[in-house]
């Protein structure tokens, strides 16, 4: 009798030590099961479940992105989250408390923009997840495409804080830069099928500005050349006609004089001199007004473009959106 009670005690004390290990194995595992259950609860709309597909991410990628629970958001909520109301600078989208927030930007002139900055957050999300020593790994290679691509990296990146720069050189590289090292081909291949793709996204909405920007830089430079021959031909015809009036004087002062002349040949060589140099000052006077009408077609072409940049950058500025009327 007191064997068998002994047996069940122990039994008893088995249990709860089984108990206890199990409750401790979830308590060290609490994130992964939290994230898996995040994972598994994300409704996305019709719109985030395409751009999920377009993303062509693979198993891991697509759990990351359904973790982060990535939502398109209009103006006012997404500012809620993504701005602090200093800012007036624009902001696409957000990493923000584990989740990641889209700026809804519809416009089909920036077709690419919301798949971009969707992957640009899960990289951040990506990153946050990353130990210290896969971090130190990226330094190298990372520094590498800085330095290749310092034509449209090097301001972006500069506009960060210290502490910030190699996390947003990580997230760049892996959505703005093709033909990258082969170790960071390896590792955005843990999200990204096709990590070309997601550049592609990138270039197709920032190729509206980059064309934009190229466009107006050749018209400043087409106006600046302009404008310096218009000024140094205005100097050269106001110069001749002073001198053609000096002349035409001094031919009719002559005129008036018997003799001034000494053969009549003289006198009508002179005048046809002046005849030709009035001529070619008219043709002179022509030529500006035609170069002032050029100059002032591509004025409006480029004031044109300011406007459309202007527009353009109101629609991706969350900040710049008009308030609603009450």
């Amino acid at each position: 009798m007191t064997e068998q009670v002994r047996k069940r005690h122990f039994g008893g004390w088995i249990l709860l030590m089984a108990l206890i290990v199990i409750g401790v194995g979830v308590y060290l595992n609490r994130e992964p099961i939290y994230e898996y259950y995040r994972g598994v609860t994300y409704q996305p709309s019709s719109e985030m479940a395409r751009i999920r597909t377009d993303l062509q991410l693979t198993e891991r990628g697509t759990s990351l992105f359904n973790t982060a629970q990535p939502a398109l958001e209009e103006a006012t909520e997404f500012n809620a989250y993504c701005r602090d109301g200093e800012t007036e600078t624009a902001v696409l989208g957000c990493y923000v408390g584990g989740n990641i927030h889209v700026y809804n930007i519809t416009d089909e002139r920036l077709n690419g923009i919301r798949e971009l900055t969707t992957a640009h957050e899960l990289l951040h999300a990506k990153w946050a997840r990353m130990s210290e020593k896969e971090k130190v790994a990226l330094v190298e290679p990372l520094t590498r495409v800085f330095e290749e691509n310092q034509d449209f990296l090097g301001n972006e990146i500069d506009n960060y804080d210290v502490n910030e720069k190699q996390e947003e050189l990580y997230v760049r590289a892996g959505t703005e830069v093709k033909n990258l090292p082969a170790v960071l081909e390896k590792h955005y291949a843990e999200i990204f099928r096709d990590q070309d793709l997601i550049v592609d996204f990138y270039d197709s909405y920032i190729e509206v500005f980059r064309a934009l920007a190229a466009e107006m830089d050749g018209l400043k430079a087409e106006m600046d050349a302009i404008g310096e021959e218009v000024n140094a031909k205005i100097a050269e015809y106001e110069q001749r006609a002073a001198q053609l009036n000096a002349d035409i004087v001094s031919f009719n002062s002559c005129a008036e004089v018997a003799g001034c002349f000494e053969r009549e040949e003289d006198f009508y060589e002179r005048r046809e001199a002046l005849v030709a140099e009035q001529l070619a000052l008219e043709e002179m006077y022509e030529e500006i007004n035609s170069l002032v009408a050029d100059y002032n077609v591509k004025v409006e072409i480029y004031n044109a473009d300011v406007l459309e940049k202007e527009k353009l950058n109101t629609i991706i500025n969350s900040a710049a959106k008009p308030q609603e009327i009450e």
